[in-house]
């Protein structure tokens, strides 16, 4: 196991500032901003969550792409628990977040730790933030937050002075905007397979679970939309008809990751206990909401998913975990979102001794409800039925802070925005009952609050089948 940075720790300096400048407002100001990421629990659907954390002009930066050689050793997660050991160790406070390194893992890391062959894969990335702006949204208040790292160019209360600065300046301004979203209506999607061939890739995923290979796999597709438009826009518009708990976005020069997820991939907080919540079955919030939450409830199909996905967790987290410390919490709990019902289980463990967030990552990512079980033949499945890379789609977006906690999502219902057009990925668990139209319709069930950001109708989302591949 590794271990955590040995430094004397050191108190982050806090300041907390009642103030009337919104979150969007903030947002907007600092758009141009190097850097800017924006990490949301404020839905708090679960109870786990109610900050908003917003960061700009990181202070060092780790990206790099991924080789075939990366399976040896888990290398993909060597660097970063290189740079998560350089930090100085910072006492922990009520913030959320003390400064730290803010990124996203693709999902393409869990083949390479795995030792699946890779072509083209993405690069992870994170950077080193030390200070940002927390909105505690059950308290309406600001609280900001410094820490001096051997990289800070500038003082913490220099750093806090800015955006303290900059909350008062945008509070005073009258005209400054909550979101500023001009987007595209109706505009066109393509997906990386057609109808005909995704229903077909269900059929050979059904045949590998009856030939005992699997019990389960997750099947996805990938959209794309051609548009023009402000990726922070596009993000403040997802939080407004489809807010999560687990929202994010990470500006970058040549893409931006937009995230509205409903699932927590692990929490970890300073003293080391783990929590983490897989989403497994879902219904559309179309009709009569009662009896779809009911049948979400009662189905054994569900349940059945649920439970084998809670299974592979406990023994990823058996990993790090003290023995005896793993505890179901809640085996399948009905959460509702926006335009989905999920089923939802909170699974609870304490991580060992000298073990970090970049040890758990090591050991649990791939998060389980994104691939299937039993896991490494599942991901060699998706790796044969799916046409396109996942990149930030179905791996973790989060931080990693210097008191030693950690928060991470999956990275579900997200958006990778590049300039003239935005990909965007939806999908689902396939088991030996699958009906291949309920999981394609499932999949644009969850893919619908995406599509009504980009100012796409409902009515677009069919099933109807069209007469060129890869057209909805």
């Amino acid at each position: 196991m590794s271990g955590i940075a040995v430094n004397k720790s050191s108190k982050p300096h806090v300041e907390v500032l009642p103030s009337s400048c919104t979150v969007g407002q903030l947002l907007s100001d600092v758009r141009d901003e190097p850097g800017l990421f924006v990490l949301e629990s404020s839905c708090n659907t679960g109870g786990y969550g109610r900050y908003s954390i917003i960061g700009a002009r990181p202070i060092d930066d780790l990206s790099r792409r991924l080789e075939s050689s990366d399976a040896d050793d888990n290398r993909p997660f060597g660097q970063l628990d290189a740079a998560v050991g350089r930090l100085p160790r910072v006492e922990s406070t009520q913030c959320p977040f003390v400064g730290g390194w803010v990124g996203f893992i693709p999902y393409e890391c869990g083949e390479a730790a795995v030792g699946i062959a890779l072509t083209d894969a993405p690069a992870m990335r994170f950077a080193l933030y030390d200070a940002a702006a927390i909105y505690d949204h059950n308290l309406a208040q600001w609280t900001l937050v410094a820490v001096d790292f051997p990289q800070s160019q500038t003082s913490a209360e220099k750093r806090l002075g800015e955006w303290r600065d900059r909350l008062d300046r945008v509070a005073s301004c009258q005209s400054a905007p909550d979101t500023c979203c001009t987007l595209p209506a109706n505009a066109a999607i393509a997906s990386n397979m057609s109808r005909e061939e995704y229903f077909a890739k269900v059929a050979r995923a059904i045949e590998y679970i009856r030939s005992g290979d699997i019990y389960q796999v997750n099947l996805t597709q990938r959209f794309t939309v051609a548009c023009d438009v402000d990726p922070l826009d596009l993000y403040l518009q997802l939080q407004r008809v489809n807010p999560a708990d687990y929202s994010a976005y990470l500006g970058y020069s040549d893409r931006a990751i937009v995230c509205a997820s409903p699932e927590l991939f692990v929490q970890m907080d300073a003293e080391g206990s783990l929590v983490t919540r897989p989403i497994k079955g879902t219904r559309p919030r179309i009709g009569d909401d009662e009896a779809m939450r009911d049948e979400l409830r009662n189905s054994e199909k569900d349940r059945a998913e649920l439970a084998m996905i809670v299974d592979l967790l406990r023994n990823d987290m058996g990993r790090v975990c003290q023995h005896g410390s793993i505890v179901v919490t809640h085996a399948a709990q009905i959460e509702t979102h926006p335009t989905v019902h999920h089923l939802v289980a909170t699974i609870v463990g304490k991580a060992n001794p000298n073990v970090n967030g970049v040890d758990v990552l090591r050991a649990m990512f791939p998060g389980g409800s994104i691939t299937g079980c039993p896991k490494i033949r599942a991901m060699e499945i998706i790796r044969e039925l799916e046409p396109s890379p996942r990149e930030a789609y179905c791996g973790a977006i989060g931080f990693l802070s210097a008191d030693g906690s950690m928060n991470m999502n999956i990275a579900i219902r997200t958006m990778i925005h590049r300039t003239g057009q935005v990909n965007l990925y939806a999908g689902g668990a396939i088991t030996a009952d699958s009906d291949p139209a309920d999981e394609y319709n499932e999949s644009l069930s969850k893919a619908r609050g995406m599509f009504r950001a980009l100012g796409i109708d409902d009515a677009k989302l069919t099933l109807e089948p069209t007469n060129n591949a890869g057209n909805l």
